[in-house]
């Protein structure tokens, strides 16, 4: 109750002034560890989860389960602070067209969209 009653003092626009600033120092950051580990990086973590995957859960039928356990996985690899902005349904989005890529490259070595993907 005591910060509503300190944020009812501070005028609008100074406070809209304050979330704007804190978005974009938000999206400065993200960008920055983007560009530090590279979305290659990212990549190659997320394909290592893929193919532990593939170990853990061998038996047919388990592929939505696969899935989930590498967003989870994945999502644990992102730093506390950018796990707050991406959700699970977008990094599994991600990571299902990921996924597809691969197994469109692994059919016949090319990527070529044979697997009917994106």
């Amino acid at each position: 109750m005591e910060l509503l009653e300190f944020l009812k003092q501070i005028p609008m626009p100074v406070l809209i002034v304050a979330l704007a600033i804190l978005f974009i120092v938000t999206i400065v950051i993200t960008v920055q560890y983007m560009k530090a580990k590279g979305l290659d990086g990212v990549r190659m973590d997320v394909y290592q989860l893929i193919l532990k995957a593939e170990h853990m859960f061998n038996e047919s039928g388990q592929g939505k389960q696969k899935l989930k356990w590498v967003v989870q996985q994945a999502r644990g690899l992102l730093p506390s602070w950018l796990q707050v902005f991406v959700t699970e349904d977008a990094l599994m989005k991600i990571i299902d067209k990921w996924f597809l890529g691969v197994k469109d490259l692994l059919d016949d070595g090319k990527v070529n969209n044979s697997q009917g993907g994106e």
